[in-house]
């Protein structure tokens, strides 16, 4: 897909009424915002929260259901931030419920502001893809998911057979650590050269497909903490390497800190998360482009 303006067509939205920038989708209801008085390119994508939460009064004790007015809700926000080359964005969650990167994909896909499907991939530096690409052999594969906070794990969405045998596990585990490791022998007396060149060349295939897997569970669900491959490499007229491939490590990711509160009284300071969001971008740029294909 060619380098779209986001930040324009999205500011298009700004006076359109609430309806028409809704998408009901994944069971979930999802409303995209632009705040008028932000000029950055952006995008704050609200999940409607179902949930009643309930408040407590400190003078006595007393739990109570908390009480809106019938044209308020509750929401679940992130912000979204359009850098200017490749197409490339960056997000920021306001809680753990926030929308992630399925929800975002499906509110513009289902608001149609192109006649293409969009598709969010987690942005990996060219180095790890470059690295894949050029294996002859996989020795090792190991992929580690932890237990998630809250009792429902998250459902991670699978194309690959190794994919769907950990999403399985998970699912039916979801209390559990689970740690899954394929390698291919180190050349015992019974284990033959056919079987070794095999075994290699069935876990390259193997990881190659569950690449596509692990960046959608990276970007949607923070449960796999381990995800990395020792890969083979060998080319014409050069020596031999053996490289790690971590999945985890290398894709572009970044922290920052923003305030929970600002001084107008609203949850996050949402020119502060922008700022914040354009600057860590600024930081990355050149890695940044050069995965994405972006000349500088």
């Amino acid at each position: 897909m060619e380098h779209r303006d986001w930040g324009a067509r999205i500011r298009q939205l700004r006076d359109v009424p609430i309806p028409q920038r809704t998408v009901e989708s994944g069971g979930e209801t999802l409303i995209g915002a632009v705040d008028p008085n932000q000029p950055d390119p952006h995008l704050l994508l609200a999940k409607v929260r179902k949930d009643v939460p309930q408040q407590i009064n400190y003078d006595d004790g007393s739990f109570s259901y908390l009480q809106l007015a019938a044209n308020q809700g509750l929401v679940d926000v992130t912000t979204v931030y359009f850098l200017s080359f490749g197409n490339v964005v960056a997000t920021m969650g306001g809680g753990i419920s926030a929308p992630r990167a399925q929800a975002i994909q499906r509110w513009f896909n289902g608001m149609r502001l192109t006649s293409e499907e969009i598709q969010l991939r987690p942005v990996v530096d060219a180095r790890s893809r470059d690295k894949l690409a050029r294996a002859n052999a996989v020795e090792k594969l190991t992929i580690r998911v932890q237990p998630e906070a809250h009792d429902s794990p998250s459902a991670l969405r699978s194309s690959s057979d190794i994919g769907t045998a950990i999403s399985r596990m998970h699912e039916e585990y979801p209390d559990m650590t689970i740690t899954l490791t394929l390698e291919v022998p180190k050349k015992p007396k019974w284990y033959s050269v056919r079987r070794r060149s095999r075994g290699h060349r069935q876990l390259l295939d193997s990881t190659s497909a569950l690449a596509a897997d692990i960046g959608d569970w990276l970007d949607n669900t923070d449960a796999v903490d381990v995800a990395r491959a020792e890969a083979h490499i060998e080319e014409w007229n050069q020596q031999a390497t053996d490289e790690k491939i971590d999945f985890v490590a290398e894709r572009i990711t970044a922290k920052c800190r923003v305030p929970l509160e600002s001084t107008d009284g609203h949850s996050i300071d949402l020119h502060v998360a922008l700022t914040e969001l354009a600057r860590v971008a600024h930081e990355h740029e050149r890695t940044l482009r050069a995965a994405v294909g972006a000349d500088v």
